[in-house]
């Protein structure tokens, strides 16, 4: 027990005089100004994460145009799309009448991610689409009772497979599959009055 006591004593004594080596320094004069720390950079080596939009011919939450509703011509809408994230193989769309429990006005999926612009009535080539809330395959121009207005929702989404659906599907089971296959999803507003 004394050889424990005797070690740990010499253990401290040295331990302390590693602490201090006898000399002290000085305080910096009002001249010396400058530092040794020296600056250093580090390259930029990841690429910046371009965030995924959807740019429509609507402000987001506003009016859309009569020519894509029932009232109209009954067009789809036109938009743009950009910042696909990495990995995306196919990309697809939905719109849904959120004041009706979300009735499927269109959903199509597994569009080549070089597509990047919608026009007005045309589906994207290649795309295969679901049956909509009138039981065809296709878009569904907004048609609400006159005096309620209604808020329809346009999303993108990213998708990193081909999916395994087909023209003609129902519209739930293909959201379904654009949602759980989807790495990136974006989406805008619009109302319809009539």
């Amino acid at each position: 027990m004394y050889g424990a006591v005797a070690i740990l004593g010499v253990s401290t004594l040295l331990l302390a005089s590693c602490s201090r080596d006898g000399r002290e320094m000085k305080l910096p004069t009002a001249d010396q100004t400058e530092t040794i720390a020296v600056a250093t950079t580090i390259a930029e080596s990841v690429a910046p994460v371009q965030e995924l939009t959807l740019t429509a011919p609507w402000f987001d939450g506003g009016e859309i145009d009569p020519l894509f509703t029932c009232e109209g011509s009954k067009l789809s809408p036109s938009f743009d799309i950009s910042g696909l994230p990495a990995g995306t193989v196919t990309w697809g769309l939905s719109i849904v009448d959120q004041t009706a429990s979300d009735a499927v006005h269109w959903v199509a999926a597994n569009i080549d991610p070089a597509i990047n612009h919608v026009d007005a009535g045309v589906v994207p080539a290649g795309a295969v689409q679901s049956l909509n809330r009138v039981n065809k395959v296709g878009y569904a121009a907004p048609c609400p009772k006159a005096g309620e207005p209604h808020t329809y929702i346009l999303t993108v989404y990213a998708v990193s497979q081909q999916l395994e659906v087909t023209d003609g599907m129902d519209g739930e089971t293909m959201l379904t599959s654009l949602e759980a296959g989807s790495i990136g999803i974006t989406s805008t507003s619009f109302i319809v009055t009539r």
